[in-house]
């Protein structure tokens, strides 16, 4: 059965000194079905610039391995189709968001539904009030798109299974 969220993180070369770019690049995404941890997207994506050496040491994306990949343009109406009436949760919400809607405009298309902050949700602000930690914890995905999206849904099963175990110990007043 599917789930109404769709589990989003994209994978960025970070925006260089002096560059126009406020946002990094996207050069992968992936999309999980948040229920079943089915993948419905994970592809890499062709920043049409270059992956600095710093992002590289990260995830491992080289521009060798994208060279061949679709770009933002081509992969955004798979991703406009897939989140479509959904609720959207990214590890960084805020940040994921400011990225899609900035290689969006810089490819000239229309973000569409995507551009509605009501549909994001931050999983990092979620897991952060959970623990009920003051700072933001990391995820421990491995820095590549497909794994950062199974670590964050383990972290809302494990959000979900910890407040059902504390309701059913909570008296009923």
């Amino acid at each position: 059965m599917a789930s109404d969220l769709r589990i989003h993180l994209p994978e960025v070369t970070p925006s260089t000194p002096g560059s126009e770019r406020m946002f990094g690049a996207i050069v992968e995404i992936a999309v999980i079905d948040a229920a079943t941890g089915r993948t419905l997207l994970d592809t890499l994506v062709n920043p049409g610039c270059p992956i600095t050496e710093i992002a590289t040491a990260i995830h491992g994306i080289t521009d060798a391995a994208v060279a061949d990949a679709p770009t933002w343009d081509k992969v955004l109406p798979r991703l406009k189709r897939i989140t479509k009436g959904r609720q959207v949760p990214a590890y960084n919400a805020d940040y994921d968001l400011g990225v899609v809607l900035a290689d969006t405009d810089r490819a000239g298309r229309k973000p569409g539904h995507l551009a509605d902050g009501e549909k994001w949700a931050c999983i990092m602000q979620a897991r952060s009030d959970w623990a009920r930690s003051r700072r933001w914890l990391p995820l421990g995905g491995g820095h590549r798109a497909l794994g950062d999206c199974q670590a964050a849904r383990q972290v809302l099963l494990d959000i979900s299974r910890t407040s059902q175990a504390r309701r059913r110990r909570s008296p009923v007043v």
